[in-house]
């Protein structure tokens, strides 16, 4: 049986802990199944993993919505197929050992494989946006600094990046920063650029 682990987490506390629920119930029906339950007690377990699902759909559908996903509608769509599917095995299941067979597509395909290939997709892409959010170039940075710039110190610092004789004029509060930590790439070679 699939356990959850931190790898398929996709840094949202909510979907994460939703996603181990998803599991749990799983995991319920699977044991439920070993012990050779009947198909009303395999049903009921299917019908709790159900209702569960609409609520995680709504709330995932929901966070993708809120952090402009672009593929929302596919991932939508996806949804909508896992949904019809579990409907489906919920009414046509026969026997217990139909169950068990059906139970290894919905921990395998429709738990893990669209946590690992679909849900990670908008981690990526939530991740990725953050980081450009967070970066700024330099050449940004100067042209809104530029005016207000006190004379009272250097009014540039000479940076180098991988450009052959490429040099950089930094202003000194970005200098600063950079001495603080923060980092610049070129934006021709995006190397990272260092003084001089």
């Amino acid at each position: 049986m699939i356990k959850w682990a931190k790898e398929y987490s996709v840094h949202n506390k909510i979907i994460d802990e939703q996603h181990k629920v998803l599991f749990d119930i799983a995991k319920k029906a699977y044991l439920i199944a070993e012990n050779h339950a009947s198909i009303n007690e395999i049903k009921l377990v299917l019908s709790e993993l159900f209702e569960y699902v609409k609520t995680h759909f709504k709330d995932e559908e929901a966070y993708m919505e809120s952090i402009a996903y672009p593929d929302l509608e596919y991932h939508k769509r996806i949804h909508q197929e896992i949904t019809a599917s579990l409907i489906a095995l919920v009414k046509n299941i026969k026997t217990v050992n139909e169950f068990k067979e059906q139970l290894n597509i919905i921990t395998e395909k429709w738990l893990l494989e669209h946590i690992l290939k679909e849900d990670m997709k908008y981690y990526k892409y939530e991740k990725q946006k953050q980081l450009q959010a967070k970066e700024s170039t330099f050449e940004e940075d100067v042209a809104l600094t530029e005016s207000t710039f006190e004379e009272i110190t250097p009014k540039y610092i000479l940076y180098v990046c991988g450009c052959l004789n490429e040099k950089h004029k930094i202003p000194h509060h970005l200098h600063l920063q950079i001495l603080d930590g923060a980092r610049y790439s070129c934006k021709v070679c995006k190397k990272p650029i260092r003084i001089e």
